[in-house]
């Protein structure tokens, strides 16, 4: 075998490398929150997640964390991140439900939470499928260059574009046996963000290297008077090819 090379990391029908550190459970969620009066707004960063690992990886990060609620939104969770020049970084979390167009989805929530927050940056972030087994493994962090929908071919923003570029820098996985896995950032990636309906776009574009399903409305921030910037960053934990014929068995 190549050093760092992992073959179960290759085989799609492989399961994800497991984490070295301990997730929270969702009973280890606050229970009261504090009255939307004592938020002090803007955030830097809102981060939107879908599924309850999502949100719990990320969850797991933030310190000085506290839980409010409005109206607008529902249940918001804020804390610190990080050590900027010696200013942390505010962040704010929230769940989406699956679909960008859904009631409550990444794109009517994300709306609503840009206008209340004020956010510098969004981040959808969670966890996506690969395309191409010989490009990206389990394991491996993709980071949007370019995200492809149904209707957009979409770069982010200058700022984050030249962010995303170093984001890799310094990164250590938090996987066990890291060094066996030799989990990568792939700052440079394509991804594709559709529907079940819109498959045929994987053959379209071979050039993407993972698709994800909540996405694919961030190019909105483009256009919104706050000129929000936006990134999508996942984690591969599966692969189209065998998801399809998983389904057809």
């Amino acid at each position: 075998m190549i050093p760092g090379e992992n073959t179960s990391a290759q085989n799609s029908n492989a399961s994800p490398p497991e984490l070295n550190v301990t997730l929270p459970l969702m009973s280890d969620l606050p229970e009261t929150s504090f009255a939307w009066s004592n938020v002090e707004l803007h955030v830097d960063i809102l981060l939107l997640t879908v599924e309850d690992c999502e949100f719990l990886s990320c969850f797991a990060y933030l310190k000085e964390l506290f839980k409010s609620y409005h109206n607008s939104t529902g249940p918001l969770y804020f804390g610190c991140m990080g050590d900027y020049h010696g200013k942390k970084m505010k962040i704010a979390l929230m769940r989406c439900s699956k679909g960008p167009d859904v009631p409550r989805g990444s794109l009517s929530a994300s709306k609503d939470a840009i206008l209340l927050l004020r956010p510098e940056a969004i981040f959808s972030v969670g966890a996506c499928s690969g395309l191409n087994s010989e490009k990206v493994k389990l394991g491996d962090v993709v980071v949007s260059a370019k995200l492809i929908t149904a209707a957009h071919k979409t770069p982010p923003s200058r700022d984050i574009s030249n962010l995303i570029k170093h984001v890799a820098d310094g990164w250590k996985a938090p996987l066990q046996n890291a060094d066996e896995y030799d989990a990568k950032v792939h700052c440079d990636g394509v991804v594709l963000s559709i529907s079940e309906a819109n498959r045929d776009m994987i053959r379209k574009h071979p050039e993407a290297i993972a698709v994800e399903m909540e996405g694919g409305d961030v190019h909105f921030f483009n256009y919104c008077p706050l000129k929000t910037e936006w990134v999508v960053v996942k984690g591969i934990k599966d692969f189209v090819d065998e998801t399809l014929s998983s389904s057809k068995k």
